[in-house]
């Protein structure tokens, strides 16, 4: 039996989090000005150091702006934030995939996976291809559903490497913890073994040269993830398996 690593999280962490879930359930609103750093950290019981560094980073994410001698405002985190405001939101809904939330992941990956699957079939003998054979043996061997997630989309951004282009696998990055936390989900519900053999047979066409088939079976595999997690779910329902992809 394989047991999880307990990280016990940062103040500033806690403090980001707990942010964060005020924001997201809606008892800080958009618009809305925060206490000042000072206030903050008395309510807070942090120091002012943790509240600034906090502050600052919620920044970053998108989900407040900081106003110079005016204050830390909420954000319109939808629309000015990016990937990290996605996973805090995913978070927040303990990794569920709703279809509100399933289709759009899945629409991005057939924008690109399809793409530099064929792409990487053109440059079978790619050196990083080698490492495939080694993210199947271990997806073989029982991984716990969080290491499951992170050997697939390992497996997809060593095939993006494989394309030669400096840009599909830097894109594919942007998106890990949708891809580990769907990977996570597929573990499961029981279809990693269903996956594996998707992931040999894309892999198999691409050393041979095979881009259609490759990609014939890329979008093939797209289409089951859709009927994997969609059947657990109905539109507003939420699912009751609660998967980190940490």
């Amino acid at each position: 039996m394989e047991f999880k690593e307990l990280v016990s999280p940062s103040l500033t962490e806690l403090f980001i989090q707990e942010l964060q879930r005020m924001i997201l359930s809606g008892e800080l609103k958009i618009g809305e000005k925060l206490p000042t750093e000072r206030e903050l950290s008395e309510s807070m019981k942090v120091s002012r150091a943790v509240v600034n560094g906090g502050l600052n980073q919620l920044a970053d994410m998108g989900f407040i702006r900081i106003a110079p001698r005016k204050g830390a405002f909420v954000n319109d985190y939808v629309a000015e934030g990016d990937i990290q405001v996605l996973t805090a939101i995913m978070k927040y809904n303990g990794w569920k995939f709703t279809p509100e939330y399933l289709e759009p992941m899945l629409q991005i990956r057939k924008s690109i996976e399809p793409f530099f699957i064929e792409l990487a079939a053109q440059h079978p003998d790619a050196p990083c291809l080698s490492k495939i054979p080694e993210i199947i043996t271990a997806l073989r061997e029982f991984p716990t559903f969080q290491a499951a997630g992170k050997l697939i989309f390992d497996f997809y951004h060593t095939t993006a490497l494989a394309s030669s282009n400096m840009i599909l696998p830097l894109l594919l990055r942007t998106f890990m913890p949708v891809y580990q936390s769907m990977g996570s989900v597929i573990a499961q519900l029981g279809y990693l073994e269903d996956q594996i053999r998707e992931c040999e047979s894309i892999y198999r066409a691409i050393i041979h040269g095979q881009a259609q088939d490759a990609k014939d079976y890329d979008i093939q595999s797209i289409e089951n993830c859709r009927k994997w997690i969609g059947a657990h779910y109905k539109p507003g329902e939420h699912f009751h398996l609660s998967v980190s992809p940490s």
